[in-house]
């Protein structure tokens, strides 16, 4: 049995969305944390989870993109679209993981107390956005 044009280009393009998925279900993201992990936040499809954590000055964050798609960690109030959805205390510096394939880590040893909120550069419209509360070390 002979496809047609449209059924072929139907059934390649089911096979790369099953190609592309492969891609995020590997690599350092499905491994166990880093033991120096204060916490860990998974970023899911178009979220981070636990949206909240809570640390003490010293300590460091492993997010883990657990998605299939590419996603950032982004502490900069110039890099966010809208106000306030990306803010750092006084004395702190603004940091980017970069962009974040599927299946990889960024871990960010926080120093200065406070409260931080982070976006996704690429989904920030879309919600994806979160908050470390940096307690004074103890």
């Amino acid at each position: 049995m002979r496809l047609g044009t449209r059924a072929a280009r139907h059934c390649l393009a089911i096979a790369l969305v099953f190609a592309a998925a492969g891609c995020g279900l590997s690599g350092p993201a499905h491994q166990a944390p880093m033991p120096d992990a204060a916490a860990v936040v998974d970023m899911g499809f178009m979220s981070f989870t636990p949206a909240t954590i809570t640390i003490h000055a010293g300590q460091s964050v492993e997010w883990r993109n657990t998605s299939i798609i590419t996603h950032t960690v982004t502490v900069n109030p110039a890099a966010a679209a809208t106000a306030g959805d990306s803010a750092l205390p006084a004395g702190a510096i603004p940091f980017s993981s970069g962009d974040m394939p599927a299946g990889k880590i960024f871990v960010y040893k926080f120093t200065v107390p406070g409260t931080y909120k982070y976006i996704c550069t690429h989904h920030e419209t879309d919600g994806m956005v979160g908050t470390v509360v940096v307690a004074p070390a103890s």
